[in-house]
């Protein structure tokens, strides 16, 4: 069992546009992969998750990251035997698990997500709050599969990134943008420059233990 303080809570909102030093770039190469286990204890439409996970891979592949998608389905609630498939197997930082749930209990309804850190700041969970994604008033553009894919995108860039990732432009902004999100928006909720060559130089070196306290990041 995991020990948990909360260190950041973050809400989401939309209000200005962007600046553009996160402009859309495919690399010419692919310089790392990184597995996503992803949990739908939501019950979120195939079709949405699968516009979810084509903007969540694009993401990552402006950075040069290869992300594979893996679809863990949702959790059987009378089965208890301990889990053994390919989503179980987690290691910091190559393969990370969402759990994509209805709501969270005592989560602010303009709270999206939340990334779990240990002390070091890497972490291999977070969690996806697909109702109240669903349900802000600014979200009838672009489509929640687009959002849903963002905000994965978002804390799984927390897990790779670590403590005190937020950053004042581009897809790690504590606070989106109405504005960028209806007009251009793929070509700036992306990873900066900076940001891009950290995950690239993390996924590059042999992974270490993982340790066994978290601590979280709410966006």
């Amino acid at each position: 069992m995991f020990a948990r303080s909360r260190v950041a809570s973050t809400a989401l909102f939309f209000v200005l546009l962007f600046g553009g030093s996160a402009a859309a770039r495919t690399p010419h190469t692919v310089f790392a992969r990184v597995r996503l286990s992803v949990f739908n204890d939501a019950a979120v439409p195939s079709d949405t998750l699968a516009i979810a996970a084509a903007r969540a891979t694009f993401v990552f592949a402006q950075s040069g990251i290869e992300l594979d998608w893996i679809d863990c389905g949702h959790p059987d609630p009378a089965d208890f035997s301990p889990p053994a498939t390919p989503c179980s197997a987690l290691a910091w930082p190559r393969q990370l698990s969402v759990r994509i749930l209805a709501r969270g209990r005592s989560i602010h309804a303009d709270i999206f997500g939340q990334a779990f850190l240990d002390e070091s700041g890497s972490g291999v969970y977070a969690n996806v709050y697909y109702n109240n994604l669903s349900a802000h008033r600014v979200h009838a553009q672009p489509c929640s599969g687009e959002m849903l894919g963002l905000v994965i995108a978002h804390e799984v860039g927390h897990l790779l990134l670590g403590t005190n990732s937020h950053s004042s432009s581009g897809l790690m902004q504590p606070i989106w943008y109405a504005s960028a999100l209806q007009t251009d928006f793929r070509h700036q909720l992306l990873f900066t420059a900076a940001e891009s060559a950290i995950l690239r130089a993390r996924l590059a070196v042999p992974p270490p233990l993982y340790a066994s306290s978290r601590r979280d990041l709410t966006m």
